[in-house]
Formats: structure tokens, C-alpha cells, sequence
């Protein structure tokens, strides 16, 4: 039998989703060795996809099989009973369907704050702090929206030969809280590469903060000599969503 879970977590203080080798924790090392506990056996997770050291989510998905009998909802709390508290499960349902390989949208959320000052009660959001062109940045939402071969955005280490996504919608969310901005970047899409929405974000602040012209995103963005890439730091990224229809 075959289920599917859904998990949110902060990743600040764990090395990834995967797990390692070499001992690190990780989310994914964590969900299995909770559910060895409780299964009483080893059970193997296969998640949607592979988020970065310190990068959060708000609905990772993962299945796994098992032909061990349980109640779902008492498996539900005695998994969040025991996980640490940055992560916990939300739903686990009966599916046919491959966490990975059926997997037809992901979303993932950028969040930044506008301020010249660093608010101390503030996580998961970057600051940004000097000249900052939201027209600019909405351009730069439309440069990179659409079909496209993304390579210049994969960090180095990854093994994937097609570069090819389709960005279904960049958009933002904008609003003002305590005389502060808040933005929220939305990027949903049929796939991402290593690394490839914290290099756009980067690119993107880059073009939006002026430090870069129109002519320049463009070439780093898809110019096939393009050598230069921006990083967002991973703790402001969440997965937002994945959707399987």
C-alpha cells in the first residue's frame, strides 16, 4: 500500500531535505526515523523534490510503501509527537501516485522586506534595503515567465542534461505592515532545477535595486556565455505547493 503525507517545516536547522552520508540531519532522515519507531520497521520516504539546506516548506510532499496496517490518523499524531518541532505533518492519505514523478506544479515563495533597518523579530523574510524599483522587479517577473531553457539559473553539482521549465506565473504580492513593505514572489512551474529560484531572486533583486541594466538581466539570464549568478540566501524560500492534476 502506498500514502501520500504532507509536511511543513522551517529549515534553519537542518542540512536539506535528502539524506546524507555523512551524518547530517535532515528532513527526510528525521520522517524516517520516526516512522521506524512507530512502524516498527525501516521505512524508505521519496519526497516531491530536494529542498536546500535552511530552505522551508510550507506543503512538501513524500510517499512510501508499506504493507504494515495502521490507522492514519493516529500515525498522523504519533509522528508529530516525535518529529522535532519544525516539522511536522498535516495530512497522509491512501494514493496510487508517485510523490516525484507525478507531480504536475510546484510553487515556491520568495519573501522580502523592504527597510532600511533590520528588524530583529523578523525570519524568513531577506531585507532589502537600498534603491528598490518594484516596476523593475514586475519586468523581471515577465522576462523570465514562459518556456525557456533555465541552465544559467542551475547552481554547479547538479547531473540534469534537459534545461528546459515552463514558468507557468512569477507573481508578487505586495502589502504594508508597520511601515514596512512586505513583498511576496510567487514562482510556479512545471519543474526547477538546482538552486534555480534562489538564482533568479538574486538576479532578479540585482535588476530591481539597480545594480544591473535591462540589457544585462537579460544576457545573465540566457545569454549561452553567461557566467556570472546571483544567489538568494535559502532561508527566505519556501515550498509553497505541489500539485498533482
Amino acid at each position: 500500500m502506498r500514502y501520500m503525507c504532507t509536511v511543513c517545516y522551517l529549515g534553519k536547522n537542518f542540512s536539506g531535505w535528502q539524506s546524507q552520508k555523512k551524518g547530517e540531519t535532515t528532513i527526510q532522515g528525521e520522517i524516517e526515523k520516526a516512522l521506524k519507531i512507530i512502524l516498527k520497521n525501516d521505512i524508505k520516504i521519496v519526497g516531491s523534490g530536494r529542498t536546500d539546506s535552511g530552505v522551508n516548506a510550507f506543503s512538501q510532499k513524500f510517499h512510501f510503501d508499506t504493507d504494515i496496517l495502521f490507522d492514519k490518523t493516529k500515525l498522523l499524531n504519533s509522528l508529530n509527537a516525535i518529529l522535532p518541532e519544525d516539522i511536522k505533518l498535516t495530512d497522509i492519505i491512501k494514493t496510487s501516485l508517485n510523490a516525484r514523478f507525478s507531480a504536475k506544479k510546484k510553487t515556491y515563495l520568495y519573501r522580502i522586506y523592504l527597510s532600511k533597518f533590520k528588524l530583529p523579530n523578523i525570519y524568513g523574510r531577506l531585507q532589502v534595503y537600498k534603491d528598490f524599483d518594484i516596476k523593475s522587479l514586475k519586468k523581471a517577473c515577465k522576462i523570465l515567465s514562459g518556456k525557456h531553457d533555465f541552465k544559467n539559473f542551475m547552481a554547479t553539482g547538479s547531473s540534469v542534461k534537459d534545461t528546459v521549465r515552463i514558468l507557468y506565473s512569477i507573481k508578487l504580492k505586495k502589502y504594508t505592515f508597520a511601515n514596512t513593505i512586505f513583498i511576496d514572489i510567487y514562482f510556479c512551474g512545471n519543474g526547477f532545477l538546482y538552486k534555480m529560484v534562489r538564482n533568479m531572486v538574486g538576479l532578479m533583486l540585482e535588476f530591481a535595486t539597480k545594480k544591473i541594466d535591462y540589457k544585462t538581466f537579460k544576457n545573465l539570464a540566457f545569454n549561452d556565455n553567461a557566467d556570472k549568478k546571483f544567489t538568494a540566501p535559502g532561508e527566505n524560500l519556501y515550498l509553497y505547493d505541489v500539485k498533482y492534476r
